[in-house]
């Protein structure tokens, strides 16, 4: 039986996801047939060092959250705690719409700033699911089963667009809850119209279940969005398994190109072939992560017609019966070095410095279940790293406002100063209120006007 959560998130702004802060958050659990079975909705106040923008506030028109008197951390905290209490039974689907993007990887920010485990969604038996990227492949594949909208003479992709097509209401477009009732929706209308899909959609949430469907079909599709036309494409694939293939990442060949023209490059050929930045049929495919794919078997139990799915299947039987290629291209691919830039802020240090040892885990639970300031403060002088040591001090300027240290105040007053002031990977105020500006010229009532001047005039008021 599966159990499912919907959720969503408002936040401050959708650039600099290292910087941006959730300001509402919603979710809602059902049971294996969507019957909702809970529901949180919650918002929280800004952070002082958070910008708000005038083009998200204009969207979510959450004006109220400059008047909350729930904390940021008050919040982080009741979403770990509903989290925990509904998966403690049984883990969970967590469904998002452009969460591999976004969502996922705000909410895994939020906790990390708040001393809770990030990846909360994918441990503990939970796995995710992004529908944002499944709808890749159904709007390439199914157009006849599923209706696709169409604004301007484009396709959309867009959550609420879909939903409208499907005839639900979406005044509410933009409101975290509302936006977790589309979701919901939405799959279901999935499972009811495409069976067969649906049914691959829930077998590859997981990582391992992932790998058991690509290792048990030769052939698949991946999908693709093109969001200047608002087309898709896709290419088949065959994907190359070996022992000691790296544990995230599988490395897949592009059926499009002819592997008698590959198969019988030497080590060295190859290495310079896939390290190189010409065009070539392999590709390095993420199988923790909710993909746009799906396996030549399905589309034709739906009923799709595919062209010279023969010549496909001859194509990949080619690749997946040499096993010295595979071991090749699979020991290249370990090899080869993804470098990323160094991190300077904790805020971005989320992949980069390491994790927390289970003695810190501990004394972050001893942190969440303490009430006092005194005893927070102790705690967090026995806290190895300095980030964690850095972020609990923030926690309690908002929870122990009057009892905080001059000294820690200070800081915070600074680090305020130079997120509204300085040039940073952060939201820049200046180009925020030009923005500001041509946003009230293009307002189309004194509502949204009211809404832009608002984050106008609380970027205003912190520098």
């Amino acid at each position: 039986m599966n159990n499912f959560i919907f959720y969503d998130t408002e936040t401050t702004g959708v650039k600099e996801l290292d910087f941006i802060q959730v300001i509402q958050f919603a979710a809602i659990q059902t049971n294996n047939n969507f019957s909702k079975v809970n529901s949180f909705n919650e918002l929280c106040s800004p952070l002082p060092w958070t910008l708000v923008t005038p083009k998200a506030l204009s969207v979510n028109k959450k004006r109220e959250i400059f008047h909350a008197d729930k904390t940021h951390y008050e919040l982080i905290k009741e979403i770990h705690g509903v989290w925990t209490k509904w998966t403690e039974q049984n883990p969970a689907i967590f469904v998002s719409y452009n969460g591999m993007r976004f969502d996922e990887e705000v909410m895994r920010r939020q906790f990390y700033w708040n001393l809770f485990d990030p990846y909360f969604t994918n441990t503990r038996g939970n796995t995710r699911l992004d529908l944002f990227l499944k709808m890749y492949v159904i709007a390439h594949f199914y157009k006849q089963k599923f209706p696709i909208p169409e604004m301007n003479n484009q396709m959309s992709l867009k959550l609420e667009d879909l939903v409208s097509n499907l005839d639900f209401d979406t005044i509410n477009a933009h409101d975290a809850l509302a936006d977790c009732e589309f979701l919901i929706h939405l799959i279901k209308f999935i499972a009811h119209r495409l069976p067969c899909f649906y049914e691959e959609i829930l077998d590859t949430v997981s990582k391992d279940g992932f790998f058991k469907k690509l290792n048990s079909n030769e052939v698949h599709f991946h999908c693709y969005f093109i969001p200047r036309s608002k087309t898709t494409k896709a290419y088949p694939f065959t994907p190359l398994i070996a022992e000691y293939n790296l544990s995230k990442y599988l490395p897949i060949f592009d059926l499009s190109y002819d592997p008698d023209n590959f198969i019988d490059l030497s080590y060295t050929e190859l290495e310079q072939l896939i390290n190189s930045k010409k065009k070539s049929p392999f590709k390095r495919l993420a199988i923790h992560k909710t993909q746009p794919t799906i396996c030549l078997d399905t589309l034709i139990q739906d009923g799709i017609a595919i062209e010279n799915p023969d010549f496909l299947r001859d194509r990949a039987t080619k690749i997946q019966s040499n096993e010295s290629f595979i071991e090749r291209v699979t020991d290249i691919f370990n090899n080869k070095e993804f470098t990323t830039s160094k991190k300077i802020n904790i805020e971005e240090q989320i992949y980069s410095e390491g994790f927390p040892s289970p003695i810190e885990k501990d004394r972050f639970i001893q942190f969440h279940n303490t009430q006092s300031y005194e005893e927070r403060v102790n705690i967090i002088k026995s806290f190895d790293d300095h980030r964690y040591k850095e972020f609990a001090h923030r926690i309690c300027a908002q929870e122990h406002t009057e009892e905080v240290e001059t000294s820690i105040l200070i800081a915070l007053k600074e680090l305020t100063r130079s997120r509204f002031n300085d040039e940073g990977p952060w939201p820049n105020s200046l180009q925020n209120l030009e923005e500001g500006k041509s946003l009230l010229l293009e307002a189309k009532d004194e509502d949204e006007k009211e809404l832009i001047n608002l984050a106008i005039n609380s970027i205003k008021n912190s520098q």
